[in-house]
């Protein structure tokens, strides 16, 4: 459904970006994104590691941050260029997890296994790095994604040691909570963390299928959804947002090979709203130019019954919201893309008695 219309909001699909790619024009296993300034998108290539016989922090292949401009219609998006790869170096990743951009339009990425945030200026030049853990505890640890609030302090969610944490923009300390469990306040894997205009902290509580709200020193608020797999449940959510209006967006990414994933909508009060389920009936710019090149593919894809399946998400792993442009961004991972959906605000349904 291209565009729905649910609850007196309108959610219109405009175009997909991206194709399967180890560098340039595409992305490999994108885990997550974010917005900066000028239209440009950040976005964190896991890449994947197939090398044997070489050293485990040197086996990674496509593992980089993409700088893309998405553009407002199909074929306007651009690929700007890329930086940060593969190792445990300076200015290096072994697992990208997430990603945010400051005021500065410095960009702060996560790395769930060496457990730190390295930050970047706007141009891919490293700036520093440093640790996300409280402390050298012994604990397992395995740092997942990061947000900032309006005074620039940085929260990231662990998802081992079930914790979320908030420092500094500089990496100091200020405080953290949660433990393993599954009552008000605990977690099982958090994920995916954002934080609204009002400094509120919602947490994509990953195992226990659920997206929590905090305050932003930690005291918890309310709580979104419950398990399952239907319109309106959560099954292990990766990654939640919230536009200016309030409403929530919850990656829901899958439990087997069965459940596709989907955004479920929520509003502020945590009603139900319309899921999206992935709209690409048409490929990229990017993809169709790999089409294009080779006569089979195009072939091949003329003999399969329908591309339907195509559409659709494929354990997508991160939600944004663009609020200058009113729009939804999903990182759709299997799919090596990014589907787009504006909010309309002055939607005309039309008249269906013509």
């Amino acid at each position: 459904m291209l565009t729905q219309i649910a609850s007196g909001r309108v959610y219109n699909y405009s175009h997909c970006v991206g194709r399967g790619a180890q560098s340039g024009m595409g992305f490999n296993q994108p885990a997550s994104a974010a917005v900066g300034q000028d239209d440009m998108v950040y976005v964190v290539n896991r890449g994947s590691e197939s090398i044997g016989n070489v050293a485990w922090n040197r086996t990674g292949i496509g593992a980089r941050i993409s700088k893309v401009t998405i553009g407002t219609t199909p074929g306007d998006e651009e690929f700007i260029g890329e930086f940060s790869k593969y190792g445990s170096n300076d200015g290096e990743f072994i697992w990208g997890s997430g990603v945010a951009v400051d005021k500065s339009q410095n960009i702060y990425v996560t790395d769930e296994w060496l457990n730190q945030v390295s930050v970047f200026d706007k141009d891919g030049n490293f700036i520093s790095r440093w640790s996300a853990l409280e402390s050298e505890d012994g604990k397992d640890h395995g740092i997942a994604s990061i947000a900032l609030d309006q005074s620039e302090n940085v929260f990231v969610s662990d998802g081992r040691s079930h914790e979320i944490r908030k420092f500094s923009k500089e990496g100091k300390f200020i405080t953290s909570w949660g433990n393993s469990g599954s009552g008000e306040g605990e977690f099982n894997g958090p994920w995916g963390i954002t934080i609204d205009q009002s400094g509120s902290v919602y947490v994509a509580d990953h195992q226990n299928h659920r997206v929590q709200k905090f305050t932003n020193d930690g005291k918890f608020v309310s709580q979104f959804g419950k398990e399952g797999s239907g319109r309106g449940s959560l099954m292990l959510p990766t990654s939640v947002a919230v536009d200016p209006d309030g409403d929530v967006y919850v990656c829901d990414w899958t439990d087997n090979g069965y459940f596709p994933g989907k955004i479920q909508i929520f509003d502020k009060d945590g009603a139900f709203i319309t899921s999206l389920e992935g709209d690409a009936q048409q490929l990229s710019k990017w993809a169709q130019l790999t089409v294009d090149a080779n006569a089979d593919y195009a072939k091949r894809r003329r003999e399969v019954r329908t591309t339907e399946n195509e559409w659709k998400f494929a354990v997508p792993t991160g939600v944004l919201f663009d609020t200058e442009k009113s729009r939804l961004i999903v990182v759709d991972s299997q799919r090596s893309r990014l589907q787009i959906y504006n909010k309309e605000k002055e939607y005309m349904v039309p008249q269906m008695n013509l």
